[in-house]
């Protein structure tokens, strides 16, 4: 029996396909666990400081922790360093 190239490169595309649907919804549910929002502010245009929430923030949770004569510089999304993940899964683990 002989299996015709085209099927062998159609089965081959789709497991391909299947595989990389499976690692992008694997991301998606961890980047919210790996990921925090930064968001920068100042008070005096000059000094600033980054605050960090688990996700982004809505005016009212930042004008709660920062004030509201505080002016927002940037807000980014930035990965959290290693050593906090490892201590987050301890705590998970204990």
């Amino acid at each position: 029996m002989n299996v015709s190239d085209d099927l062998i490169d159609r089965l081959s595309s789709e497991t391909g396909r299947r595989l990389a649907d499976s690692a992008r919804a694997g991301r998606r549910r961890v980047l919210p666990k790996i990921t925090q929002c930064c968001v920068t502010v100042t008070s005096d245009g000059r000094a600033v400081q980054d605050e960090y929430f688990e996700s982004a923030p809505t005016l009212g949770e930042l004008v709660d922790r920062v004030g509201p004569e505080a002016y927002v510089v940037s807000v980014a999304i930035r990965r959290k360093p290693l050593t906090r993940r490892f201590q987050h899964l301890l705590a998970v683990a204990e």
